[in-house]
C-alpha cells in the first residue's frame, strides 16, 4: 500500500515522492528527520519537534519506503506510510540513499538546514534506518555543509542501540565485565555440580538440559556475550563429566550441534530479554512522566491564587528535576502589565516565584533572551551551554507568558534521554496555568477598575448635585437678606434664615457621612464602647431629627427592661439618625414611622419602619452599597447614598448586623438593626 494520492509506479520511478499533508520543501529553514518503520519512530518525531523548536526551525519528514516484497513480508498494517499520518508537516518518501544525497546537494530553500536520523535497524530485515544508508547520507550531508543533529532516545532505545548484528551482547551495563563473567561462570559451575550429582540417575543425553538452564539464565540476565561464554563452558564441563577430557578434539558432531543449539537459545533469550527491558524502560519513563504531570495538574487544579499556581509549578519541577526552579514573568505576584508591548514585557521580566529567589545577571539576560525569541537556552542546549541553569520559555496560543529557570540542574539530568520530553510536557501545562492566573488577575483588575470608576462617577455626581443644591439655597437666601433684608417682613426673614440653617445642616450631614465613610474604610474608626440604655439611645436619636418629623406621625414601642447595650453611643446615635432620616425622606407626609426595640434571643433588635415606596426584592441587599442611590440615578430625594453604607459599617464594627425588609414596591420598608447582648466579661473581650 502506497501513501495517499501516490501512484505506486511513480513511486518506483521518481527519485523522491511527496505526500499530501504539506507542500515540500517548507518555505522556511527546516530540520529534515530521516525515519523508517520502527516502534520508536513516533516518539522520536516528538523529540524532533522539540529540537526544531529549540533551534527556531520547522521540520519535515523523509520516510524510508521499502520495496513491495519487504512491505508485504513485515505486514502492511505497520508499513512506513503510516508514519506520517499523524504529522501535518512536509513529507517525502525515499527508497535509495542516493535520493536523499541529491536533495542535500541542492542549493536554495530545498536543502535542509540540518538533518537528524531516526532509530537505526541492526539488520537488513529488522525495522529502522540501515547503518549503511545512515553512513552514506551523513557523508553527503557533511559534504553539502548540512549539520547533523543527534536525536534524543529513551531508555529502551538506548538499550537497543547497544546491539551488534542484531544481538543484545550486554544487557546490564551497570555491572562491570568481570562481575558479569564471574556470575556467569558461577552459574555454569553450579549447573555442572548438579549434572555430576544427577549423572547416575539420568541418561547422558538429558544432562545437557541442565547446562541449558545456565545458558538461559546468563542470556536473560546479562546478554548474548554471557550466554556464549556459558555455552562454551557448559559444553566443556559436560565433556569433562562424560569423557574425562577437556580437549575439543573429543567432541562429536552431536556436541557441536549442541553448542550451536545453546548459542541459538542464548541469542533468542537475550534478544527477548533485551526487548522486554527496553519496553520496561520506556514504561518506567512514561510512568514517571505521567506521575509528574498528574501531580502538577492536580496541584494546579486546586490552586486558588496565582501564588498557589506558581508554587505548584516550581515545587513539582524541583522534585522532578532535582534542582531549584524559578518562575519569571512580566508581572509580579499576579499584577499584570496593562496593554504591554513585546519589548516592554521582555524588559519587565522579573522573578515572580519564589519571591526570595536570586538570579545572576547572566541567568536574567539569558531568560530575557529566551523569552523574546521563544528558544530554550543554558545547560543542555546550543544557546549558552556553559550556563549552569537550563532555561525554558512558556508559550501559549497568545504568545509568551513566562520563563522557567532550572538552577544548578545536574548535567546528567539534561543528558537524560527523556529530559526534554518531560520538560516540554510540563512547560506546556505550566504555560496554560500561568496564563489562566494572568487572565484571572486581569479580570479582577478590570472589575476593580470598573467599580472604582463607578464609585468615582457616583461620588462626583453626588457632590455636584447634593452639595450644589444646598449651596445654591444658602447663597440665594443669604444674598436676598443682604440685598433686600430691610424690605422683608419678620416672617420672610425668619423663613430665609431657617432655609440657610437647614441647608447648612444638610451640608454638614453630607460632609460628616463622607468623613465617616473614609474613616471606616481606612480602619481608623474604632468604637468607644460604653454601657447605654436602649430607650435613651432611641430618644436622643429622635430628638436629633425632631424638626424633620413634623409632617409624620411617630410611633415608638420599646420593650421594658431590655439589657444595656455595650456600644459607642455617638456612633450608634448617628446610625439611628441616618435610618430615621431615610424613613422621613421616602415616606409620604402624614404617614406613620414606627421605631420598635425588643429582644431576639441573644440580640437586641431595633426596627425603623416607614410606609414609603418600598424596595424591590432584588435590591434589598444593594441598598447598603456606597452611592447606591447615585448609581440608580435617583434624584427625586436628596442624598449621597452613603447613609446606609455608613450604618452597615458602624453596626458591623459593633459585632451586629443590619438588614432591609420590604414586601415590595409601595409596601414600605423596615430597617432592622441587631446588636449583641453582652455581659461585662464578654464586653471586655469585645473591647480588646
Amino acid at each position: 500500500m502506497c501513501p495517499p494520492d501516490i501512484n505506486e509506479t511513480a513511486l518506483r520511478d521518481s527519485p523522491i515522492t511527496t505526500t499530501a499533508p504539506a507542500a515540500f520543501p517548507p518555505t522556511t529553514p527546516y530540520v529534515l528527520a530521516v525515519v523508517g518503520r520502527h516502534p520508536d519512530t513516533q516518539q522520536f518525531l516528538r523529540d524532533v519537534q522539540w529540537i526544531a523548536r529549540e533551534k527556531g526551525l520547522s521540520f519535515a519528514l523523509a520516510i524510508h519506503q521499502r520495496s513491495n516484497f519487504r512491505r508485504w513480508l513485515v505486514g502492511d498494517a505497520i508499513a512506513a506510510d503510516k508514519i506520517g499520518e499523524r504529522w501535518d508537516v512536509p513529507q517525502i518518501y525515499w527508497q535509495q540513499w542516493t535520493e536523499l544525497a541529491a536533495l542535500l546537494s541542492q542549493n536554495g530553500p530545498e536543502r535542509p538546514a540540518a538533518i537528524i536520523f531516526g532509530p537505526a535497524r541492526p539488520s537488513r530485515w529488522l525495522p529502522g534506518i540501515s547503518p549503511a544508508a545512515r553512513t552514506r547520507v551523513a557523508r553527503a550531508a557533511a559534504a553539502a555543509g548540512v549539520s547533523i543533529l543527534e536525536g534524543f532516545q529513551d531508555e529502551g532505545q538506548a538499550l537497543r542501540r547497544g546491539t551488534i548484528l542484531g544481538l543484545h551482547w550486554r544487557l546490564d551495563r551497570s555491572r562491570p565485565w568481570y562481575q558479569v563473567l564471574t556470575l556467569t561462570a558461577i552459574a555454569v559451575v553450579l549447573a555442572g555440580i548438579l549434572v555430576a550429582y544427577l549423572g547416575p540417575y539420568l541418561p547422558s543425553t538429558s544432562l545437557a538440559i541442565v547446562f541449558l538452564t545456565a545458558v538461559v539464565y546468563s542470556a536473560a540476565a546479562y546478554g548474548f556475550a554471557a550466554a556464549a561464554m556459558a555455552s562454551v563452558m557448559g559444553l566443556l564441563l559436560n565433556s569433562v563429566i562424560l569423557t574425562k577430557s577437556l580437549s575439543p578434539s573429543t567432541w562429536t558432531t552431536a556436541d557441536v550441534l549442541l553448542l550451536l543449539l545453546f548459542l541459538l537459545v542464548g541469542a533468542i533469550t537475550s534478544n527477548l530479554s533485551g526487548s522486554l527491558r527496553g519496553a520496561a524502560g520506556s514504561a518506567r519513563r512514561q510512568a514517571r512522566e505521567a506521575r509528574a504531570l498528574f501531580q502538577l495538574m492536580r496541584e494546579i487544579a486546586v490552586a486558588a491564587e496565582p501564588d498557589d499556581t506558581f508554587r505548584a509549578i516550581t515545587d513539582q519541577c524541583d522534585e522532578t528535576f532535582s534542582c531549584r526552579t524559578v518562575l519569571l514573568a512580566p508581572f509580579h505576584s499576579g499584577n499584570a502589565l496593562t496593554n504591554p508591548t513585546a519589548r516592554s514585557r521582555t524588559a519587565a521580566l522579573q522573578v515572580t516565584y519564589p519571591p526570595a529567589a536570586h538570579l545572576t545577571e547572566e541567568e536574567l539576560e539569558a531568560a530575557r533572551w529566551s523569552f523574546s525569541r521563544n528558544i530554550p537556552s543554558g545547560r543542555g542546549t546550543d544557546q549558552l551551554p556553559d550556563l549552569e541553569s537550563h532555561i525554558v520559555p512558556l508559550e501559549t496560543t497568545d504568545g509568551m507568558v513566562a520563563v522557567l529557570v532550572f538552577q544548578d540542574i545536574p548535567q546528567t539530568m539534561t543528558n537524560n534521554p527523556g529530559f526534554r520530553r518531560i520538560v516540554a510536557s510540563m512547560s506546556r501545562m505550566s504555560a496554560i496555568a500561568v496564563e489562566r492566573s494572568l487572565r484571572k488577575q486581569e479580570i479582577e483588575n478590570a472589575r476593580v477598575l470598573a467599580r472604582t470608576e463607578g464609585l468615582r462617577s457616583a461620588l462626583l455626581s453626588a457632590i455636584s448635585h447634593d452639595f450644589g443644591t444646598p449651596l445654591a439655597s444658602i447663597i440665594g437666601s443669604a444674598t436676598s437678606l443682604q440685598s433686600y433684608g430691610n424690605t422683608y417682613s419678620a416672617d420672610v426673614t425668619k423663613e430665609l434664615l431657617t432655609t440657610i440653617v437647614e441647608e447648612a445642616e444638610r451640608l454638614g450631614r453630607f460632609v460628616k457621612n463622607l468623613m465617616q465613610m473614609t474613616r471606616l474604610e481606612s480602619g481608623v474608626l474604632v468604637p468607644r464602647l460604653i454601657w447605654a440604655d436602649v430607650e435613651d439611645l432611641v430618644s436622643t436619636s429622635i430628638d436629633a431629627v425632631q424638626r424633620r418629623l413634623l409632617n409624620h406621625e411617630l410611633y415608638v414601642d420599646i420593650t421594658q427592661r431590655l439589657p444595656l447595650l455595650n456600644v459607642d453611643f455617638v456612633l450608634m446615635e448617628s446610625v439611628l439618625v441616618n435610618v430615621i432620616d431615610n424613613a422621613v425622606k421616602y415616606a409620604p407626609p402624614d404617614t406613620t414611622i414606627q421605631v420598635t426595640a425588643r429582644r431576639m434571643g441573644e440580640e437586641i433588635a431595633i426596627e425603623i419602619t416607614d410606609q414609603g415606596r418600598g424596595i424591590a426584592a432584588e435590591d434589598l441587599g444593594a441598598v447598603f452599597d456606597k452611592f447606591y442611590r447615585a448609581k440608580q440615578r435617583d434624584r427625586t430625594v436628596p442624598g449621597t447614598g452613603l447613609g446606609l453604607a455608613i450604618c452597615k459599617g458602624i453596626v458591623e464594627a459593633h459585632g451586629g448586623s443590619i438588614e432591609a425588609l420590604s414586601q415590595g414596591l409601595g409596601q414600605g420598608t423596615t430597617i432592622r438593626i441587631r446588636l449583641p447582648v453582652r455581659t461585662p466579661d464578654n464586653a471586655m473581650t469585645a473591647e480588646t
